[in-house]
């Protein structure tokens, strides 16, 4: 069995499958939404997958047959350790539909996906309001950070 090091554990931020030029200001997106939640310690996947791959992540965790943007699973909430898919393809039609480069709509799914891990849910029209204004607040302060 293997066992974790918790002792020497450093944060960390990873990007799986993302354009090299954007991963910075999406690193940026994610420390900023790590800050706001005070999470000093994390360690972070992002993992860039196609439509047909969320898919069945969604089908088989959450029993939602239909894809999504952007899916969230907290491997360890002692130790704050996540995993988190975006569909690249729907981030491509979404970026275009709500008027946001790629990049910026990549920003908006890392800002969410770690707010889901924070514990954050989009399900009740209540929830999805409390989560929306905070994404939103964090996601404006990208661009004074620039």
């Amino acid at each position: 069995m293997l066992e974790l090091n918790t002792n020497n554990r450093d944060n960390f931020i990873n990007f799986v499958n993302f354009p090299k030029q954007y991963v910075k200001f999406l690193e940026t997106a994610a420390d900023l939404t790590l800050k706001s939640e005070k999470r000093k310690k994390y360690q972070i996947n992002f993992i860039m997958i196609n439509d047909e791959t969320i898919k069945k992540l969604n089908s088989k965790y959450r029993k939602v047959r239909r894809i999504t943007d952007v899916i969230s699973f907290l491997v360890s909430p002692e130790l704050f350790i996540g995993d988190i898919y975006i569909s690249k393809n729907r981030t491509q039609k979404q970026a275009k539909k709500y008027d946001n480069s790629w990049q910026e709509e990549l920003a908006y799914l890392v800002i969410h996906g770690i707010l889901h891990l924070c514990g954050y849910t989009d399900y009740s029209t209540e929830n999805k309001t409390k989560m929306f204004v905070k994404q939103d607040k964090i996601f404006k302060c990208l661009f004074s950070h620039g």
